[in-house]
């Protein structure tokens, strides 16, 4: 099917608006000013492109301004922007939204928790940390534009944005969804300001995407939203497009977490993968909006990926780089250029690169100085973000190329399987069929920590820069890998160098979603705390890029030489089924051929007496513990051709919003297993069904959804008790139910979790004999 982009929504430091944005950028003007928002000593650079005048109060409901952010308030006026100028009402029609971003209300909460960490017996419940989720400024667009029917946060550092589209286009090419809201947010606060400057990256002048004399970048904050809509939804309305979204592609670097492959094989690569996505050529191209960091390494990567990917034509084809004008926007900069130029390709107007004079030989391109009117048949957007997760956009004129090869056929959903899972816990590490012992009776965990020897699982060398999450992150992804018998995906070189692994498309190769529900809440702290005290001087550039969100699995995908789709998710305490889910929906869109999924969480006094209580509600709880869990999701296509044998099959999933009531009415009924081994529905049984209910934390609205289902009578079981009682225990939900299916204990287990108005459900069944 054709994708048409029919709203835009910007806020930028250039503008409150996409036309007023785009006008400016246009004219040249760019956005660099004294840094008004904080002041702390010692920093390289003083300037910043700050949206001026904005806070939380423009959007929040009355009284509730102190759980908001300004992430979200940029984030709810673009939301709303998009909607108005596509005329679309979420609360007549159904849409879905994905939301990209990396510091949601750190800015709110940041000077909180340094405070805290000076006397943590004052950590409590405390309203004003609503708004630091990452997933917050997702939680807060629903409430203030909404309803949205599915909701999801990514985060892939700088690529956040432009994931966050991906991920809508995928849904909208697999049928999945007929409208999206995609975008991204992101606003300043001290920890990315003084993190950035701790890597060197900053110019205190500004920035010269290009430029013989480039110094590094300025950092900017803004928020961008495309309304996505199926063609044939859009004409059913009678809407006009204003571009075509042709093509997309995501892949991973696996390379370092903060400085990019210098040859630029993975960009190019991605670059490639987009356009085949969009059934275009270079010759089709006419723009590029480039990353452009203005950063001494990124431009050089950029400009060889460019040439390698466009060959002659690169001398044609224009490019510029918006944050010459806007700055680095973070996880909103990859949706902020998509929409500049999806509105460049709609008025015929390339905008320059600010600051550029001298173009460094090195970076030899097409480049724009100033503004071009040319008419643009089709452009190129690219997004690049810390842990090598590179992605890009195609965007094109409305029926300027024939339709993609796959655009007048129904959506085609591909079957997936589970191939091995893993779990890090109070148990251990456990492979597929160990995750049953979190189902026994037991003691509860210790508390604090759990016991887990590095240099068992991994090679301590190579893991020297990895945090604890990155640790279980990966030794967890490892375990399941080795299992399903993808060894060639686990070794530290791979892809590099390999000239088959820089053709090979990437959504066949590899990847990983795994979240965490609050990201690095103590080492953010200590982080804080040494800023506060002692200044900017003191912010380590060994620490900052673990702060992340997305840090343990862009650490993963590293030593473990995983180049597809890699990044992370956020949903309160259903990020595990967030995880999970959305690497079904990939793969089943064709977006994936094998995604680790799943979820990490490190024991924390300030999740357990702030942040848990506050944002999911969990009050009263048992020992909190820590771990990490992941399920290998592959497409049964993709394991029949190697000869495996998945363990488990996903047989329906399902994700809501709300009170969840009546969600799992449509879910199929419990299965039983047959003579053979074969899986038969409840109905055709003769004897009673071996099936279960297995949550992570037993909460009454998961028992509410249940209700009038066909699981309602259904034994339940509940993993927290064991497992530990955190965020991540659905996690280890999913992975008791397929080492019960394995086994051949069960033959369907139907795995839910949520959080406060949300939740998930996944139904696995028993692999059948053919």
């Amino acid at each position: 099917m054709r994708i048409w982009v029919t709203g835009i929504g910007i806020v930028s430091p250039l503008g409150r608006g996409a036309s007023e944005t785009m006008d400016r950028l246009i004219a040249g003007e760019r956005a660099f000013a004294p840094l008004s928002l904080f002041e702390i000593p010692g920093t390289r650079g003083r300037i910043a492109a700050e949206v001026r005048g904005l806070s939380p109060e423009e959007v929040a409901p009355p009284g509730e301004a102190e759980g908001w952010s300004r992430t979200d308030a940029m984030a709810v006026l673009s939301a709303r922007e998009a909607l108005g100028h596509a005329g679309i009402d979420p609360r007549a029609v159904p849409v879905d939204l994905v939301v990209g971003g990396t510091t949601a209300g750190m800015f709110e909460t940041e000077d909180l928790l340094a405070w805290l960490s000076h006397d943590p017996s004052a950590i409590a419940p405390l309203k004003r940390m609503l708004s630091h989720p990452l997933s917050s400024t997702a939680d807060h667009v629903r409430a203030a534009v909404g309803p949205f029917r599915r909701v999801r946060s990514v985060c892939s550092a700088c690529s956040s944005g432009a994931n966050a589209v991906l991920l809508g286009a995928a849904w909208l090419r697999a049928g999945l969804s007929t409208r999206v809201l995609a975008g991204g947010a992101d606003g300043l606060c001290r920890l990315t300001y003084t993190g950035f400057g701790a890597l060197a990256a900053v110019d205190p002048a500004p920035c010269r995407p290009f430029d013989r004399r480039r110094a590094g970048l300025n950092l900017g904050e803004a928020a961008a939203f495309l309304l996505l809509e199926s063609e044939d939804a859009a004409r059913a309305r009678g809407a006009q497009p204003i571009v075509e979204l042709r093509g997309w592609a995501t892949g991973a670097e696996a390379h370092h977490i903060t400085n990019p492959e210098r040859e630029g094989r993975t960009a190019a690569r991605v670059m490639r993968d987009a356009l085949r996505c969009a059934a275009l050529t270079p010759s089709d191209l006419d723009y590029v909006n480039a990353h452009g960091t203005a950063t001494p390494l990124n431009d050089v990567m950029e400009s060889a990926a460019l040439r390698a990917c466009l060959g002659p034509e690169v001398n044609r084809i224009a490019v510029s780089s918006s944050k010459g004008q806007i700055g680095h926007t973070l996880g909103a900069a990859g949706a902020v250029e998509a929409a500049i130029t999806a509105l460049a390709i709609a008025r015929g107007v390339m905008p320059p690169t600010g600051g550029l004079e001298e173009v460094d030989p090195e970076c030899q391109l097409a480049h724009l100085k100033e503004a071009r009117e040319a008419p643009i048949r089709s452009a190129m957007s690219n997004s690049f973000g810390f842990g090598g997760t590179d992605s890009v956009l195609v965007l094109a004129q409305p029926d300027r190329f024939p339709p993609p090869l796959d655009a007048g056929s129904a959506p085609r959903r591909r079957s997936v399987v589970v191939t091995a899972a893993a779990t890090i816990g109070p148990l251990g590490v456990l492979a597929s069929r160990g995750g049953a012992a979190y189902l026994e009776p037991g003691p509860p965990p210790a508390e604090g920590a759990i016991a887990f020897n590095t240099a068992a699982h991994l090679d301590l060398a190579r893991a020297r820069r990895l945090d604890r999450a990155g640790r279980l992150t990966t030794a967890a992804i490892l375990t399941a890998l080795s299992e399903a018998g993808l060894g060639g995906a686990v070794q530290a070189e791979a892809g590099a160098g390999d000239p088959a692994a820089d053709v090979a498309p990437s959504r066949t190769l590899p990847g990983a979603i795994v979240g965490a529900s609050f990201g690095s809440v103590d080492a953010s702290t200590a982080y804080m705390r040494r800023i506060y005290d002692k200044g900017a001087k003191y912010a380590s550039p060994a620490d900052f890029p673990n702060l992340v969100p997305s840090s343990p699995v862009g650490h993963a995908s590293i030593y473990l030489g995983l180049r597809g789709p890699v990044f992370a998710m956020a949903d309160l305490g259903a990020t595990a089924e967030a995880a999970m889910v959305t690497a079904i929906e990939l793969i089943t869109a064709g977006e994936g051929e094998a995604l680790a999924a799943g979820s990490v969480e490190e024991t924390s006094p300030m999740i357990e007496r702030c942040l848990g209580p506050i944002c999911s509600q969990v009050v009263s709880s048992g020992v909190r513990s820590e771990g990490a869990a992941v399920l290998l999701f592959e497409s049964a296509a993709r394991v029949r051709e190697r000869g495996a044998r998945p363990v488990a099959m996903v047989s329906w999933w399902n994700s809501w919003r709300g009170d969840g009531v009546g969600m799992l009415a449509g879910a199929p009924a419990p299965a039983r297993l047959g003579a053979s081994g074969e899986v038969a529905l409840r109905a055709q049984a003769t004897v009673p069904s071996p099936a279960a209910v297995f949550v992570g934390r037993e909460e009454e609205r998961l028992v509410a959804c249940l209700q009038g289902s066909p699981w309602a009578e259904v034994r339940r079981s509940t993993l927290a008790s064991r497992s530990g009682d955190h965020e991540g225990a659905g996690g280890f939900a999913a992975a008791a139910a397929v080492a019960a299916l394995a086994s051949r204990d069960l033959a369907s287990v139907l795995v839910v979790g949520g959080a406060p108005d949300r939740g998930y459900a996944i139904l696995l069944v028993a692999p059948g004999d053919a």
